[in-house]
């Protein structure tokens, strides 16, 4: 047996040339034609089996983890020899290290290892994400006055948002209004637009002008200056109070004459124009009128600038009913004004974590929510305002408008004359008003035909049920019932 195992090996010695990966047993001679390879390359096994059993032998690899790649059954040969090729394709041979190769062969088994330089996994780029940010912003001038047009320009560093957010501040960082201009291909945007006195700038002094893209923020500044401003600037108050002097006036001349003779009668005189000198001290109350307004002007000028802006026209809003629209710090304001619903709410609610009672927040947060169509939400935050301040007249014009949504008119009609009882002035609720009177009168026809078609049916015909008309309004007893609070409700009867 020995001697024919010697003849064997030398036989495939001579076959093979030199064997690089070698596997010898008593019932197996084995090798392949390379100890090393690389991915994509093709391995060959040969071997011989010494004592044939069976006409099949069975091969497993394995990869450097242990883990199971091929199994494959070879058919022996007459001469009881076998041989396989086997692919080393990525990605099955990527990583470089020893495999395994396996042969069983009825109760017998053997292996044998072979190396594989695999190729290197290249990482795979991570994506850039883009953090685009306002490079560059200015304006044409420094300062400007009434009926010129200011230009505002800039650069970003990315193009994400097709628009940018440009907001104008006067001096007390009140908003005095917003601009949505495109950015370009060049990466560049501009906006301009007409300076009025009294309408869009109230003030007099520094403007902010901050722009809004993506997450970051850049801001700059102009000055406005009144046509009327530069003859009252120079006329401070004090040089005419100074003038307005006239004690300290003629206690200088009455002073030389004495001099020479100090009589006790002249020393009061100087004594009683010392006395009267505090007298301009009711002069002082005038100094700080012209500087800066009190806490009082301030809260005027931000509710004057909020009805200029609530009365513009937004063509994005297809409401049919105005809210009023509280502005102050914030880029809430400003996106209700673009008809970004959704992403005010989000700014609200940020505001609403740092201020939870405030009736501004909580109003224009219904708003936006009766904008987005959930009106039993928007109505919540309405409450929760009034609830703070029964009589904040932008909650109850609001909560007015989403009750006339959704069919409560005559409830909405009580609150518009109830704001109009507070604030006769208040223009918006005058326009819902009407608006809210214009739907009135048509349901109430609508009811008049209807009953009136009921009525002149004969009882001994088949009734045909009219159509129904789809108004979510809760229906009344009667129509007599309903014309009496209509008409209660526009001559201001119903409270």
């Amino acid at each position: 047996m020995s001697i024919k195992r010697e003849t064997l090996l030398i036989g495939m010695l001579c076959l093979f040339g030199i064997i690089p990966a070698f596997a010898e047993s008593d019932w197996l001679l084995v090798q392949t034609d390379k100890t090393q390879y690389r991915t994509g390359e093709d391995m060959e096994i040969t071997g011989f089996v010494l004592d044939r059993t069976t006409p099949q032998i069975a091969v497993q690899i394995y990869d450097p983890d242990g883990e199971i790649l091929g199994a494959y059954g070879v058919e022996l040969e007459l001469d009881d020899t076998f041989s396989k090729t086997i692919s080393l394709d990525s990605p099955f041979y990527d990583k470089s290290g020893l495999y395994l190769v396996e042969f069983d062969y009825g109760a017998d088994s053997d292996e044998l290892f072979f190396e594989v330089i695999g190729t290197p996994e290249e990482p795979e780029p991570e994506p850039t994400l883009l953090t685009p940010e306002v490079l560059m912003i200015t304006t044409d001038k420094t300062s400007y006055s009434d009926n010129e047009f200011i230009t505002i320009s800039g650069l970003v560093s990315d193009v994400v948002d097709p628009t940018i957010l440009i907001g104008i501040f006067d001096p007390n960082d009140s908003p005095a209004g917003f601009y949505m201009p495109p950015v370009n291909s060049e990466l560049e945007f501009s906006v301009s637009f007409l300076a009025k006195s009294g309408v869009n700038f109230k003030k007099t002094g520094t403007y902010t002008i901050k722009a809004h893209y993506g997450q970051s923020k850049q801001t700059t500044t102009f000055s406005f200056v009144d046509a009327s401003t530069p003859n009252n600037a120079p006329i401070t108050p004090s040089p005419p109070q100074i003038v307005l002097n006239p004690a300290p006036t003629p206690n200088p001349t009455p002073a030389p004459v004495p001099i020479p003779t100090p009589t006790p009668t002249q020393i009061p005189k100087p004594v009683t124009p010392k006395v009267e000198a505090p007298i301009p001290k009711p002069v002082t109350p005038n100094i700080p009128q012209a500087p800066e307004p009190d806490n009082s002007e301030l809260a005027l000028e931000q509710k004057e600038i909020g009805k200029i802006l609530n009365q513009i026209n937004r063509e994005c809003d297809n409401s049919h009913y105005t809210d009023s629209i509280v502005y102050g710090e914030g880029m809430g304001p400003a996106l209700m004004r673009l008809c970004n619903y959704e992403q005010a709410v989000s700014y609200f609610d940020k505001a609403l974590i740092k201020d939870p009672n405030s009736p501004e927040i909580l109003t224009n947060k219904g708003s936006a929510l009766g904008k987005l169509g959930q009106f039993d939400l928007a109505l919540e935050h309405y409450n929760l305002a009034l609830k703070i301040d029964p009589k904040f007249i932008p909650a109850l014009n609001n909560k007015a408008n989403a009750l006339a949504e959704t069919g409560e008119l005559e409830e909405a009609i009580t609150l518009y004359h109830k704001i109009l009882d507070e604030d006769p002035s208040y223009g918006i609720a005058h326009i819902n008003l009407q608006k809210a009177n214009e739907e009135s009168i048509q349901y109430a026809k609508m009811q008049i035909k209807q009953e009136s078609v009921s009525v002149s049916l004969d009882d001994s015909v088949p009734k045909i049920e009219s159509p129904k008309v789809d108004y979510e309004t809760p229906k009344p007893k009667n129509v007599v019932e309903q014309i009496g609070s209509f008409f209660a409700g526009i001559f201001g009867f119903l409270k």
